[in-house]
């Protein structure tokens, strides 16, 4: 009768489709010592940059027999595992193999299998003999089929012995590559999360501790019977590499989310970490809640230490964020790829950061929910991926409709993977909203302290003006400027004098207001009570309003204050960017060096050369661009104290924008007109004063002129040697009743993501005018045009007719 064969090459094929990565590879053989009750597996490595490369996994678990092996290591996506009870026998764990790949795991590995069993006398059905085999890959793909291998597979029966200790050891030799130290580095950081360490695992880890008491007093990561003592996975050779650098990470933790969802009702908690409530004394437990039933949706447990600051480019603990921050997934604590790694972004955390909403919409019970004060520019407190720290422990039993993709890395993106994605999000959220309440406490503490400050100061300034003054010194109040008192440096906490230009500004001009505010309340008062009847009550109220005014623009200043610490972020963040277009740059070259010789090899197929045609094309745009974009920024960038401020050809500076915008320009189908009169320069400026305001004034222009749109560039004489610009474009129109709030930080009228011209954040307005009132000059929108949907018009008089 006919049947079917299975050709040997399927074993490859199999191997390449189910498992992904090395490490996914290498934790396949885990796991199946997980499934066998193991409570500890050494994973070994050693000379893995060579060819006598080994790889070794022992456990102490059930091991098999000789028949268990031929039954179910030796069949291929085999059963064994599956049933009514998909538990292992001894400590009831959740098998977290089912497809039986764990020898194609192997194979994708190494050319050469051997394997040692031991098995537990306790779990042994009918026979106690081990099992010792040897596989060859390479032979056994030399042969056609798998049922008529002739050679290749080698076994052999372990006589049982009392003495022996029960357990399988894998060994793997001949592997296929020579690992770098790169791939090492990734294999051993991927191996280290695979399991969840204990700061977040274990709530009574002591640097993790909270201001408080804990929502989860221990988070449910393994469905196992409660005997189980515990899994524990050791690295040895060359995937020893040391401290973990947890407690270390630890003192820049400030905030832990707590996510409870096992039950019908989702539970939050947000916690400060007690290191921080001590330095913090505004920060204090948060807890909400939320109903949500569904059946559908996975039950789960979460922790999530927050670090606002930390770094993937500096500091001693660069490598650490870049290996362990983000928010890791567990199933039956084994992580789940790639979830949680660099560049990956489950959650939305790095996209909402670039470009998302400033306010969040939260679903939760505020009547079970703890009251916070919300900010409508919350989410300027946000961070990206890199400042979370934390896991999500799910168990097969509670996961609802997840399902894992065939190469085991991820979930499918079902309805079931969206409730898990929504839930975890919305306890990121509330954090975010959780420190900007309490930095809004922090910023208002600091104001009334600053108000108390000026009182106080303004008291000991009266008692000393209760002395007996003449007419003429009380006259000279009126004839010279008010000189505020003078009070000495402050003194900080540990008792050292704090220099004036620590104070921040507006605090400082605050107190020196409000203290030339209370003076002249006091003589207004003596002009009343007819003590200085010649004095002028009038122009004294008028200088009292005119102080109070000045103290409620200081206290806009005040609030803006967030938003100018954001701006220096951005600022640099874009110094170090500049040197990553830099390094791109030569990145990109070096490797159009490689390829030039292939264009001339005769050896290549039509196809293959038309393919290395069209790479080597998209080497030299995205040279070029990069070189637009570093030359540019160069510009911008450099300090250097040589260089002085100068009249500047507008319409060279114009040039310089326009090669940077060009592939823009191209891609969005929109026209630069340059109407610049030749002889047009600016008033005395920087070069790279003058590329920014062009920069923003054209940015914004281009995102609103539409496609195919124009942006046209004029220029006329203002005064004798000053300069007015205008920038006009189609497109959307500017509402001129509303256009002054344009020029308020993170009000945009765009929000899509463009490398090039910006992301919406706001900000280029802002910055334009900052510079433009720099030399008293000002920008504002007026009417358009004709031809034109939007304009606007930028004055720079000459500093000689100011």
């Amino acid at each position: 009768m006919a049947g079917f064969s299975v050709d040997t090459h399927l074993l490859r094929e199999l191997g390449e489709l189910l498992v992904g990565r090395d490490s996914t590879a290498i934790l396949e053989l885990i796991k199946n010592a997980y499934d066998a009750d193991a409570t500890e597996v050494i994973l070994h490595a050693s000379d893995l940059g060579s060819s006598d490369a080994l790889l070794r996994v022992v456990d102490n678990g059930n091991g098999m027999t000789h028949a268990r092996f031929e039954a179910a290591f030796l069949r291929i996506a085999g059963r064994d595992k599956e049933g009514a009870v998909r538990r292992s026998p001894i400590y009831g764990r959740r098998y977290t193999g089912q497809k039986g790949i764990g020898r194609l795991a192997a194979h994708k590995l190494a050319a050469s299998l051997k394997v040692v069993s031991v098995p537990r006398p306790a779990v042994a059905a009918n026979s106690s003999e081990g099992v010792h085999a040897l596989l060859d890959w390479d032979l056994i793909e030399e042969q056609d089929t798998l049922d008529e291998l002739s050679e290749g597979l080698y076994t052999e029966r372990l006589p049982h012995t009392a003495s022996t200790p029960s357990g399988t050891l894998i060994e793997l030799q001949r592997l296929r590559s020579r690992w770098t130290e790169r791939q090492l580095s990734i294999f051993v950081s991927e191996l280290k999360t695979s399991q969840p360490p204990d700061a977040l695992a274990d709530p009574g880890w002591v640097p993790g501790t909270i201001f408080g008491t804990n929502l989860i007093s221990a988070p449910l990561i393994r469905d196992v019977y409660p005997d189980d003592p515990g899994f524990c996975l050791n690295l040895s050779g060359d995937l020893d590499t040391g401290d973990d650098l947890w407690d270390k990470a630890s003192e820049n933790f400030e905030w832990l989310v707590e996510i409870d969802a096992l039950g019908d009702t989702v539970r939050y908690q947000v916690a400060p970490l007690a290191s921080y409530a001590k330095r913090e004394s505004a920060a204090r437990a948060y807890y909400f809640e939320k109903s949500d039933p569904a059946k559908e949706r996975p039950r789960f447990q979460a922790r999530i230490f927050t670090n606002p600051n930390s770094s993937t480019r500096r500091g001693p603990l660069a490598g650490f964020v870049r290996s362990n921050a983000g928010v890791r997934v567990y199933l039956e604590g084994f992580r789940v790829l790639p979830y949680g790694e660099h560049g990956d972004d489950w959650l939305g955390v790095d996209r909402d950061y670039r470009s998302g909403p400033r306010f969040y919409t939260i679903d939760v019970d505020q009547e079970l929910s703890d009251d916070l004060e919300s900010d409508r520019r919350e989410a300027l407190s946000a961070t990206g991926n890199i400042g979370y720290f934390g896991a999500v422990f799910l168990t097969e039993e509670r996961s609802g409709g997840l399902k894992s993709l065939v190469n085991r890395e991820g979930f499918i993106p079902n309805a079931t993977f969206e409730a898990l994605v929504d839930l975890v999000r919305t306890g990121v959220n509330l954090s975010v909203r959780v420190r900007r309440a309490v930095a809004n406490q922090i910023a208002e503490r600091e104001r009334r302290a600053a108000e108390a400050q000026a009182a106080q100061a303004a008291q000991a300034d009266s008692a000393q003006q209760q002395q007996p003054q003449s007419h003429a010194e009380v006259a000279g109040v009126g004839d010279e400027p008010f000189t505020p008192p003078q009070h000495p440096p402050s003194t900080s906490a540990s008792g050292s004098n704090t220099p004036p230009s620590a104070v921040l500004l507006p605090t400082s001009a605050e107190v020196t207001a409000k203290v030339a505010i209370n003076e002249a309340h006091r003589v207004a008062e003596a002009i009343r009570a007819s003590t200085l009847p010649y004095l002028d009550a009038a122009s004294l109220e008028k200088l009292t309003a005119g102080f109070t005014i000045a103290t409620a623009e200081l206290d806009r200043l005040r609030t803006l204050q967030p938003d100018l610490r954001v701006l220096a972020s951005v600022g640099l963040q874009l110094g170090a960017f500049v040197h990553d277009v830099n390094g791109m740059l030569g990145q990109a070259s070096t490797i159009k060096q490689l390829l030039e010789p292939l264009l001339y090899d005769q050896m290549l197929g039509k196809a293959q050369a038309q393919r290395i045609r069209r790479v080597a094309r998209a080497l030299d745009e995205l040279m070029h661009s990069l070189a637009r974009q570093s030359s540019y920024l160069t510009d911008v960038l450099v300090t250097d104290p040589r260089r002085r401020r100068s009249r500047l050809r507008i319409k060279d500076r114009l040039a310089v924008v326009q090669r940077l915008l060009h592939g823009q320009l191209a891609r969005l189908n929109v026209a630069i007109e340059d109407a610049l009169d030749y002889e047009s320069v600016t008033p005395p400026m920087f070069p790279a004063e003058v590329g920014v305001l062009l920069t923003n004034l054209l940015t914004n222009a281009v995102k609103n002129a539409g496609s195919p749109g124009r942006v046209r560039v004029e220029s006329a004489a203002l005064g004798r040697r000053g300069l007015t610009l205008l920038v006009h474009n189609t497109g959307v129109a500017v509402d001129l009743d509303e256009a002054e709030r344009w020029f308020l930080p993170f009000e945009s009228t765009t929000t899509e993501v463009n490398e090039v011209l910006g992301q919406g954040l706001g900000l280029g307005l802002p910055i334009t005018r900052a510079l433009v009132e720099d030399y008293r000059g000002t920008i504002r929108f007026v009417e358009a045009s004709p031809g034109f949907a939007t304009s606007i018009r930028v004055d720079l008089p000459d500093p000689q007719e100011r």
